[in-house]
């Protein structure tokens, strides 16, 4: 009877330590689940001692939590109710299909990340911006009538962004819907906590019920494919630095180049040509806005960083004067004439894709292109900025790619000879300035034989059926004047527009060469290239993206308290069968 006894009151005692051990394991998994929501939960579990108070607890923790996200949405779309919806870029601009860059080309710097350390001239699109100064295109001729800028995030913004509205020019900007914005001020709207001086209620304006005014992610994706695109196709030259006859005055001259079909001129640089530390001028760009696109793919093979060491400065051929117009680095609404593209990318990369840092550490001309990578500006640059980061170390102007294929080729009106530019290259098409439309008119006698009166053959075909690969404008404006008079006033022609390139009227559509807005350190005002441009001077800022990362969490891990009390209870188990065995075995000798 004691023997049946003490065997119910052993099995009893297994039966409590087991149900101990269960108890304080399921207060471990609780806990460790809780942890990985919130410390409240956490110190709200360990307090409770059943499964039931442990679910109920933190049901109430979600709720709370769900309640306050709601409260804080409402309060800020609240707070937004007075703030215009931004909409989408469509709706400011249609030029996505004809243009390199697309909507991007309508903004100075295009980016993921931007930081402004010097006065930005020109309107921003970014995803987050660090705006230590101010930014805004300026006004000057009065071409630009509504000045767009989007800011998704930012961490900084200068109180004298932007430049404020006159009766021919108004703002939009587009702030992200993450920002708080107070239009309670219609003359003055704040930022989150930033009056920002020049904005008005009428001009400010927000993302709404999670649109986005340009999606940056997806946006970057084309201008990725776009960049290799490029960088694919087939170049009309490709160009390394020794194949400058003289260094220091290299120069590349579009004439000797025939345009695609769709009016495009592509280049191919190695890595060596910007890496030089002499200017590099590219002759015979035109200031007409449908005029041939020039595209020069520039391959950094890997370089890391990417140090552009040399001047670029750019001679426009002006068809109606004979005259060659050397563009300064400068402030400006008139961007007819920017129709040079850099699009840096990697030979080395699988996706030729560059995603290191591009320092430009000279004066710089022409819109630029690294989706992947980090450019930084220690050097006045007029154009387009578009890459995955951006520095602003030095003062850079807005200058819109113009890339609309009206195929309105560029025209060169004589034949041009300038020292230190490339000699004949295998691949390269020269255009010979004859007169394709009227062989028979005397300015191609020369072509004649004396003896038999017959055409000299060239080449196996006769000079008058040879196609004219590089002449792209109206030849019948040749014959009109005299090649000797031509010669005689070249010199006089060239002063004249130094003059006249000095004395322009700001009011003027076609003004290119300002001299009040001349920038010191940037392009010179010559008409000719020659050894006397100032070269830009190396700046002594160098700019860096060293992004700060946040230290992974241990939210999946057990807490302290968990792991402590699973020991104690499987302790405590231990014990109590160990006593109930002494137990047992000690009543079955008394039985005896």
């Amino acid at each position: 009877m004691l023997m049946k006894k003490g065997k119910e009151w052993a099995l009893s005692c297994v039966a409590v330590s087991t149900l101990v051990l269960t108890g304080m394991c399921t207060t471990v998994h609780a806990d460790a689940t809780t942890d990985q929501g919130s410390a409240d939960s956490t110190t709200a579990v360990e307090n409770s001692t059943t499964n039931d108070s442990l679910g109920s607890v933190t049901t109430t923790a979600n709720e709370g939590a769900t309640t306050q996200a709601g409260a804080q949405s409402a309060i800020t779309q609240s707070a937004n109710s007075d703030v215009q919806d931004g909409g989408n870029v469509s709706d400011d601009f249609s030029n996505e299909g004809d243009n390199q860059l697309g909507y991007a080309s309508n903004f100075h710097v295009f980016a993921n990340e931007a930081t402004l350390n010097a006065h930005t001239n020109g309107n921003v699109a970014v995803g987050t911006l660090h705006g230590n100064v101010n930014f805004g295109t300026n006004v000057h001729e009065g071409h630009v009538n509504k000045d767009i800028s989007y800011v998704q995030n930012h961490t900084k913004m200068s109180n004298s962004s932007f430049v404020n509205k006159t009766d021919s020019r108004d703002n939009k900007v587009i702030f992200g819907e993450d920002n708080d914005v107070n239009v309670t001020n219609p003359n003055r709207t704040n930022v989150d906590g930033t009056d920002i001086d020049h904005l008005t209620k009428d001009e400010t304006y927000q993302d709404k019920d999670g649109n986005k005014y340009i999606d940056f992610s997806t946006y970057f994706n084309k201008l990725e494919s776009k960049s290799n695109s490029l960088a694919n196709q087939d170049p009309q030259v490709t160009v390394k630095n020794s194949d400058f006859p003289d260094q220091n005055q290299r120069v590349i001259n579009l004439e000797h180049y025939q345009p695609t079909a769709d009016n495009k001129i592509v280049i191919n640089l190695d890595a060596d040509v910007l890496n030089a530390n002499t200017p590099l001028t590219i002759y015979g760009l035109s200031a007409d806005q449908g005029g041939t696109t020039i595209i020069i793919n520039v391959d950094t093979k890997g370089q890391d960083p990417y140090d552009v060491n040399s001047q670029i400065k750019l001679i426009y051929n002006d068809g109606d004067s004979n005259n060659n117009v050397e563009r300064p680095n400068q402030e400006t609404e008139y961007f007819d004439d920017n129709h040079l593209l850099w699009n840096f990318y990697d030979s080395t990369a699988s996706d030729k894709l560059y995603d290191g840092q591009v320092n430009i550490d000279r004066p710089f001309q022409g819109s630029v292109l690294a989706p992947k990578a980090t450019v930084v500006v220690n050097q006045n640059l007029d154009g387009n900025i578009v890459a995955d980061k951006v520095i602003v170390n030095a003062e850079t102007h807005r200058w819109d790619l113009q890339d609309d294929d009206t195929k309105t080729d560029t025209e060169f009106e004589r034949p041009i000879t300038i020292p230190g530019e490339l000699p004949d290259l295998p691949g390269e098409e020269e255009n010979n300035g004859g007169n394709i439309e009227n062989p028979d008119e005397e300015e191609v006698e020369e072509d004649i034989d004396p003896d038999t009166g017959d055409l000299i053959e060239v080449d196996g075909g006769s000079e008058a059926e040879k196609p004219d690969t590089g002449d792209n404008g109206n030849e019948e404006d040749n014959n009109t004047e005299d090649d000797d008079d031509e010669d005689a006033n070249e010199s006089e022609d060239n002063n004249e527009s130094n003059e006249s390139t000095e004395d322009n009227n700001t009011d003027e559509t076609d003004d290119i060469g300002n001299e009040d807005n001349l920038i010191t350190n940037g392009g010179s005002e010559s008409t000719v290239p020659n050894n006397g441009l100032e070269e830009g001077l190396l700046s002594n800022v160098n700019g860096s993206s060293n992004g700060s990362q946040a230290s992974n969490s241990n939210s999946g891990t057990l807490p302290q308290t968990g792991e402590t009390t699973g020991t104690l209870a499987t302790i405590i188990g231990v014990i109590m069968a160990a006593f109930a065995f002494i137990l047992k075995t000690t009543r079955i000798k008394k039985e005896d």
